[in-house]
């Protein structure tokens, strides 16, 4: 005997429910005057005032249940120079984070794509730090405001990560990690410059009230140069940061030392170190602001006796949050080494808006 409309309606199987992705867009604009000291002996430094776009920020973030995340975003503000010391830059667009988490065991995730690892001692994001500017380690000098000098720290690069790393907010201290595998060539750069991969190695633990202390370390060997004189150079790094707040005062700093050695040409070996602290007040209110201070130093090479930097920098920010935005003041001193002098202070006013 057939069955049933009934009976066929209670054994057909449920249709198969898929978890979708949730997602939502972010971004911020970061607009910026700036002033330096117009040097007399020097054509390319502080002759540049005016306004600059330092960041036009725009992703898509989101996840799929409690398996996956990801982070898509572009950036509208990378200042572009054909040519080292050069005043003429130019704005291009250029992607800044593409890359998937995938959950492998409980809090541990896999990261797979165009990301910047924990090897920047300063984890302090653009839309909350207290300066306009990165330190100095991290951002190194641009052309218009001295002689121009990379950051110490790689930045964003292709690759993959094991990485277990406390979200959000802790009320005990919480321990996390990363081991990564990158190409470690140029951050803007499709593919790798040699066979051999950069490998990094960090510890963070995370404390209460936004607190913080991380320290890693780094191998890549970098290839430079065309053919056919291209040659090898090996960059082992070591990086240490801190933030630790207590009530309305917050302490930061962070180091990087690198040494290069040139196995292609047998070429000296190289130091370089970078370093920063900071001290800020917060004043709470309708507008909360904070006050601080902060001294960097920047020594890229030791093959070069007079390439050391140091910055004294005084800084306000005030948050108005009706606008979602914060608007930023700062004074830098600079005080180049003593053979390569150079009158190039300078002063900076910011507007930051969150999307």
């Amino acid at each position: 005997m057939p069955p049933s409309p009934g009976d066929l309606a209670k054994v057909a199987p449920e249709p198969e429910t898929k978890p979708a992705f949730t997602w939502e867009p972010y971004g911020y604009l970061r607009l910026q005057y700036l002033m330096v000291q117009n040097d007399p002996n020097v054509a390319f430094v502080g002759r540049d005032d005016g306004f600059e776009l330092q960041n036009a920020r725009l992703g898509i973030r989101g996840k799929l249940a409690d398996k996956l995340k990801f982070v898509m975003a572009i950036e509208g503000a990378v200042d572009e120079r054909k040519q080292v010391n050069t005043p003429d830059g130019k704005l291009k667009v250029g992607l800044k984070d593409a890359y998937v988490d995938a959950v492998v065991s409980g809090k541990v995730t896999a990261r797979a794509g165009f990301f910047e690892t924990l090897v920047d001692p300063n984890l302090d994001g653009d839309t909350v730090r207290e300066f306009v500017d990165k330190p100095i380690e991290s951002r190194g000098m641009r052309a218009t405001e001295g002689y121009q000098t990379e950051g110490l720290p790689p930045g964003r690069s292709l690759g993959a990560a094991i990485r277990f790393e406390p979200e959000g907010e802790v009320n005990a201290p919480a321990a996390g990690f990363e081991v990564a595998v990158q190409n470690g060539a140029d951050e803007y750069a499709s593919n790798n410059d040699n066979d051999t991969p950069a490998v990094s190695a960090s510890g963070i633990i995370k404390l209460p009230k936004g607190s913080w202390v991380v320290a890693s370390g780094r191998f890549n060997r970098r290839t430079v140069g065309d053919l056919p004189f291209r040659q090898d150079e090996d960059d082992i790094q070591g990086s240490i940061g801190a933030r630790i707040v207590g009530g309305p005062v917050a302490f930061g700093a962070g180091a990087v030392v690198q040494r290069t050695s040139f196995p292609t040409t047998g070429g000296p070996v190289q130091n370089g170190y970078g370093a920063h602290a900071q001290l800020s007040v917060k004043i709470e209110g309708t507008h909360p602001i904070s006050i601080g201070y902060r001294f960097g130093v920047l020594d890229p090479s030791s093959l070069i006796l007079t390439d050391r930097v140091m910055e004294h920098t005084a800084g306000a920010v005030m948050a108005v949050p009706t606008y979602r935005m914060r608007v930023q003041l700062q004074a830098t001193h600079v005080v180049e080494q003593g053979a390569r002098t150079l009158s190039n202070d300078r002063v900076q006013l910011a507007a930051e808006v969150s999307l």
